[in-house]
């Protein structure tokens, strides 16, 4: 039996077959294009093929140590043995015993002849005299001592020897521990400075 398709019913079925296969292409192009625009398309730039990004690398800070100098201790200098002491020459000798003061003692271990000016410190007067025999010992080259009357270490020997002080007084005294002259009371430094040179010359 011979099936025959009328010419307007050919038409139709190639127009369904038409349409079916338009609907199926449209589909997949649809799916592309939604699968593109989901993940897009990253170019490279030509000169990022073979290129890394360098990390900097962290440097390592290194803590400077200060180093601290080196004291250098000064070495001990060497204790040297104490120098000796000066040996008393021969006047300051016989003049200790003689039983002079130390301080007249050592004056006249330098001068021939030694001024000796006693003294209270609390007497405008006493300061007078003492300024007028020092000033009268330096005319006549004479060695000046001021011994303070109110001292026992300074005055005590001549008081063992002489007695009561004179207050202001004076005393000139040569070698070896000789008392040549004694004045009591206030001279000024001419009469000093004459005592001085009398005991010089031996008068």
């Amino acid at each position: 039996m011979t099936f025959t398709l009328s010419p307007p019913v050919r038409y139709a079925a190639l127009l369904g077959l038409l349409a079916a296969l338009l609907l199926g292409g449209g589909m997949t192009v649809l799916s592309h294009t939604e699968s593109s625009a989901a993940t897009p398309h990253v170019i490279k730039h030509p000169y990022d093929v073979g290129l890394k990004k360098k990390t900097p690398a962290l440097t390592k800070k290194h803590t400077a140590h200060a180093t601290r100098p080196k004291v250098t201790k000064p070495k001990a200098t060497p204790t040297l043995p104490a120098a000796p002491k000066a040996q008393q020459s021969s006047a300051v000798l016989a003049a200790i015993a003689a039983g002079l003061p130390n301080a007249v003692a050592s004056a006249l271990g330098q001068h021939r002849i030694v001024v000796v000016s006693i003294y209270n410190p609390y007497s405008e007067v006493d300061g007078i005299a003492f300024a007028e025999a020092r000033a009268g010992a330096q005319v006549a080259g004479a060695g000046f001592v001021g011994l303070n009357v109110l001292s026992q270490a300074q005055v005590g020997k001549l008081t063992q020897m002489l007695g009561l002080l004179p207050d202001p007084g004076l005393l000139v005294y040569t070698r070896p521990g000789t008392l040549v002259a004694r004045i009591s009371g206030f001279a000024d430094k001419e009469t000093v400075a004459q005592a001085a040179q009398n005991a010089a010359r031996g008068t």
